[in-house]
């Protein structure tokens, strides 16, 4: 939905669902920041990590396994049913 949304007020025209899918199935595979896992592993060692973006809860999942990233759990916009910039999320 968010793709058509940016498609619609930005991108180009004729994009079909054959055209669609690679561009929204690539958000599951990118990669973390370079210092990410260094950056949460650390604070993990005493402290229970957790993750906070606004994204579904599959996506985050997905980008968890494909990154590696060592947090305990995931609080996703989509468990919360709200998301950033909202203040009881910061």
């Amino acid at each position: 939905m968010r793709l058509d949304e940016v498609l619609t007020e930005h991108g180009p025209t004729g994009f079909t669902d054959t055209d669609r899918a690679p561009l929204v199935n690539a958000w599951h595979r990118l990669s973390p920041w370079p210092d990410s896992r260094d950056g949460l592993s650390q604070p993990r060692e005493t402290h229970i990590t957790a993750t906070l973006p606004n994204g579904s809860t599959a996506l985050l999942i997905h980008l968890a396994r494909a990154g590696r990233s060592p947090f305990d759990t995931i609080l996703s916009a989509e468990l919360i049913h709200s998301c950033k910039p909202d203040p009881r999320c910061t």
